[in-house]
């Protein structure tokens, strides 16, 4: 792994880690970390090559996820 991933894998974990604790707290999430989340979603997306076929889809692996569009069917 790349120290670049490794950098946005330690993002991803201190979000999560600082989540877990707010709602530990019974306090409200914020929008920054909804914000952030989002993005993590991404990092995670991107780091394990995982797609979807659709917007509210859930992720499988990328190689596993069936183009709509191919005529070899």
């Amino acid at each position: 792994m790349i120290e670049q991933d490794r950098k946005k894998l330690l993002k991803v974990i201190n979000l999560i880690k600082d989540i877990n604790t707010t709602t530990d707290d019974k306090m409200l999430i914020t929008y920054n970390q909804v914000c952030e989340l989002e993005e993590a979603e991404y990092v995670l997306r991107d780091i394990g090559v995982f797609s979807k076929t659709k917007n509210w889809a859930d992720y499988e692996y990328a190689e596993d996820v069936r183009d709509d569009t191919d005529e070899n069917d």
